[in-house]
């Protein structure tokens, strides 16, 4: 898997996701701008729909969260500075879609978490490749630090929403007498 996920090359290149970089750092700027943009817009959504989620426990939840997903777009806005790139990225179509449905006022807050555990699945499986990539690098330990704990982070997050829509999917079950 880790040959498959990214390698230096003896030219001093670097490949991963299956793309080739001048070096390290560039593949390094490369995902965590992507990132970035995904974890700031994330922060945002995530913040809306806290503020007319009508479910306090998943309320509670739900403004942690976002602060998180806030926090990981700084700290990786501000990484890609110190390494003298710029955040260009936009937004992907899956995070767009993510987006709008946690936008949508036509849904109820079950409906749009429902959504957002199915969009993104096993979390562990989401994001592992982020992990796999930081245990590749060998130059920029400051970057494999920050991923490796962003990707704890995201585990977290996920395994609660996860367990959030287990709860409150039994909970809208109607029982038998």
């Amino acid at each position: 898997m880790a040959s498959q996920m990214g390698t230096a090359s003896k030219t001093g290149g670097f490949t991963a996701f299956g793309m080739s970089f001048a070096s390290e750092r560039e593949a390094i700027i490369d995902l965590i701008d992507k990132i970035q943009v995904a974890e700031s817009c994330a922060g945002v959504a995530l913040s809306n729909w806290a503020k007319t989620c009508a479910i306090p426990a998943l309320r509670g939840g739900l403004k942690m969260i976002a602060e998180r997903e806030a926090f990981h777009g700084r700290v990786l806005s501000q990484r890609i500075r110190d390494l003298g790139g710029e955040c260009k990225a936009a937004l992907d179509p899956f995070s767009m879609e993510s987006e709008a449905c946690l936008a949508d006022p036509n849904l109820t807050d079950l409906e749009k978490l429902t959504n957002l555990v199915e969009r993104n699945g096993d979390p562990t499986t989401l994001i592992r490749p982020v992990l796999d990539f930081a245990d590749l690098l060998t130059e920029d330990l400051e970057s494999a630090e920050i991923l490796k704990l962003y990707y704890a982070d995201e585990i977290s997050s996920g395994n609660w929403l996860r367990d959030m829509c287990r709860t409150l999917t039994a909970q809208a079950l109607p029982h038998a007498a």
